[in-house]
C-alpha cells in the first residue's frame, strides 16, 4: 500500500519537516513571508510564493487542522485534496450512515467489454453486488472477441479486491473518521480511525498520526461498540455461486434429457408392447395397460382441428397392433376423428360414427375431412 505525504506542498513551501514542532514552522513562516513580501521584492513570483505560504501557515499553525492535513496527506492527491474544514460523510448504498463501509472494486464483462466499478458499501451490500457481477461474467462475459480472456482476468481481479484493503480503502475510512469527528460524533470517528489502523500494519508514521487523532477525541468506547470486520472470504465465495448454479442446471437439464430419452427408447419401435391379449366374448380386446400407454387428445367434437379420412379401404383393430382382431373395414374417404396416439406416431386412435375408439395405422389416414360425416355421427358436431 502507497503511503503519500505533504500532498499540497505545505511543508515544502515552508522548508520545513512534518517532524518540526510548531515554533520552528512558525519561526520560519516570519522568515520567508518577510523575504517574499510584494511590499519590498521585486521577484514576479513574490505575490504567488507569498499567498502559498500564507496559506500553508494557515493550516500548520494550528495542531488539530495540522494533524487533519497530515492525515488527508496520506490518502489524498493534490488533484482530488478535499477542504479540510468542511468533510462530508460517505454513506452506504441505502443513504445511511453506517460503521462498516469498504469501497467494492469490481470488473463487469458484457460480451468481452470489460468495465470496473467502485462502490461504497457496507458487507450485506457487498455480498448482492458480488453476485450480481458474478452472474453477469458467467453468464455475459464469455461472448464476444477476448470475451474468455476478459472474464478469466474480471474474475482474478473481483477476488483479489474482496478483501477491501487498499488504498482507495484507507482513503474512505480516514475520510470518514474525521468526517465525524468535525461532526462532534466520536464513536464513529473512533470506530473508523481503529479500522484504518488495522489497514496500516506496519506503517509506523502513518500510525502513529491516527493514534494520536484518536487520543485527541478523548472517547472511551463501551463494551458495546465494536469494531466492524470486514468479510473478503464470503465476498470471494459469492464469485462462485453462479457457477455453481450453472453446473446444477446442466446436471439437471442432462439427467432430465437422460430420463426422456429413455422413457422414448422404451416406447418406440416396440408395438410388441402395446398387444396384451385379454379374451373378451371370444375376441382379442387392448387392456387398460394398452389404453395407458396412448397419448390422449383432447378433441373437440365441435372442431375440425382433428378431422382425418381413409385414403384407401383398409382395415381397423381393436388394439394398436396387427395382432389385434381385426374391427371391420372402413371405405376409402370415410371421415373419423384422431383421439390419441402411440408414442411412436405409427398407430392412431380414432373414433368413428358410433362412437367406438379403433386404432389405424398411421399410413392409412389423411389430415382433413373427407366424405360428409352423416347425420347423428359421434366423429363431428360442427354441422
Amino acid at each position: 500500500m502507497k503511503i503519500k505525504s505533504d500532498a499540497l506542498g505545505y511543508y515544502a513551501i515552508l522548508e520545513v519537516y512534518p517532524q518540526d514542532d510548531i515554533s520552528v514552522i512558525k519561526e520560519r513562516y516570519y522568515e520567508k513571508a518577510k523575504y517574499w513580501h510584494p511590499d519590498h521584492n521585486q521577484d514576479e513570483r513574490s505575490l504567488e510564493i507569498f499567498r502559498r505560504i500564507s496559506i500553508a501557515y494557515d493550516v500548520m499553525k494550528d495542531e488539530k487542522s495540522r494533524l487533519y492535513y497530515d492525515l488527508l496527506s496520506l490518502v489524498y492527491d493534490e488533484g482530488d485534496f478535499p477542504k479540510i474544514g468542511s468533510l462530508k460523510v460517505y454513506k452506504n448504498q441505502a443513504g445511511k450512515e453506517d460503521k462498516a463501509l469498504r469501497v467494492l472494486k469490481q470488473r463487469r464483462v458484457n460480451k468481452g467489454v470489460v468495465r470496473e466499478s467502485k462502490d461504497i458499501c457496507n458487507v450485506s451490500e457487498a455480498n448482492g453486488l458480488a453476485l450480481s457481477t458474478s452472474m453477469n461474467n458467467w453468464f455475459k462475459g464469455w461472448w464476444g472477441k477476448r470475451g474468455f480472456s476478459n472474464t478469466m482476468q474480471a474474475i482474478r481481479f473481483n477476488l483479489r479486491e474482496a478483501d477491501g484493503n487498499d488504498e482507495d480503502n484507507l482513503k474512505l475510512l480516514i475520510h470518514n473518521a474525521l468526517a465525524y469527528a468535525q461532526e462532534n460524533n466520536a464513536e464513529m470517528a473512533w470506530v473508523y480511525a481503529k479500522q484504518a489502523e488495522m489497514l496500516l500494519k506496519n506503517e509506523t508514521e502513518a500510525k502513529k498520526l491516527l493514534e494520536k487523532f484518536v487520543a485527541g477525541l478523548n472517547f472511551m468506547p463501551r463494551k458495546s461498540v465494536k469494531i466492524p470486520r470486514w468479510n473478503g472470504a464470503e465476498i470471494r465465495r459469492r464469485q462462485f455461486l453462479a457457477p455453481l448454479v450453472l453446473g446444477l442446471v446442466i446436471i439437471l437439464c442432462v439427467v432430465m434429457l437422460a430420463a426422456k430419452t429413455s422413457f422414448y427408447a422404451s416406447q418406440i419401435g416396440a408395438n410388441d408392447k402395446y398387444f396384451e391379449e385379454r379374451m373378451v366374448g371370444g375376441a382379442i380386446m387392448p387392456s387398460d395397460m394398452v389404453e395407458n400407454k396412448i397419448l390422449k387428445v383432447d378433441s373437440d367434437p365441435r372442431s375440425s382441428e382433428y378431422l382425418v379420412h381413409f385414403n384407401k379401404d383398409c382395415n381397423v383393430y381393436y388394439g394398436p397392433s396387427t395382432k389385434y382382431d381385426v374391427m371391420g373395414e372402413i371405405d376409402e374417404g370415410h371421415t373419423v376423428r384422431i383421439t390419441g396416439y402411440t408414442y411412436d406416431k405409427k398407430w392412431y386412435q380414432v373414433i368413428v360414427d358410433n362412437g367406438e375408439r379403433v386404432y389405424v395405422r398411421r399410413e392409412d389416414i389423411a389430415k382433413g375431412m373427407g366424405n360428409p360425416v352423416p347425420f347423428g355421427s359421434q366423429v363431428y358436431k360442427g354441422n
